[in-house]
């Protein structure tokens, strides 16, 4: 199986959340061990790096822990246009705020359902919101 890595997963590990980072670590660990993909969207790959002093430390931790680069297909980006569309037209009929920075949340989320079998985040409630067909695993649940 084909595992979408959300950012904020890669921050637990690489930056050593306290709360997080042993659960979010120990999992992606036993998909790796069990013989699953790991990937990572250019998105998430963007986001992650920043984390980083410089991209050779960033690029060491992918590859230690075999998160493979997948980049951005066509259709997801469509699918994630059409996603954050209906986002938009909820929250306008609802007289609600929407976040423009949430942009790449629909992109994470439209990568995983055209490339990846699941998408291990934390962001569990945006995810299975606006992504009802998306297997979402969150580590901190086990």
């Amino acid at each position: 199986m084909i595992y979408a890595i959300d950012t904020n997963i890669i921050y637990d590990i690489f930056l050593a959340d306290p709360a997080f980072g042993p659960s979010s670590r120990d999992f992606v660990t036993g998909l790796y061990a069990d013989g699953h993909s790991l990937i990572a969207c250019d998105v998430v790959w963007a986001e992650a790096s920043a984390g980083f002093a410089d991209k050779s430390a960033f690029r060491r931790q992918m590859v230690a822990f075999d998160i493979d680069f997948s980049p951005m297909p066509e259709a997801a980006t469509i699918r994630a246009g059409e996603i954050w569309k209906k986002a938009r037209l909820e929250a306008a009929r609802k007289k609600e705020a929407l976040r423009l920075a949430i942009v790449p949340d629909f992109l994470i989320g439209a990568h995983a359902l055209e490339c990846a079998d699941a998408l291990v985040t934390r962001d569990r409630g945006f995810m299975r919101r606006w992504f009802s067909d998306l297997k979402i695993l969150d580590p901190s649940e086990r």
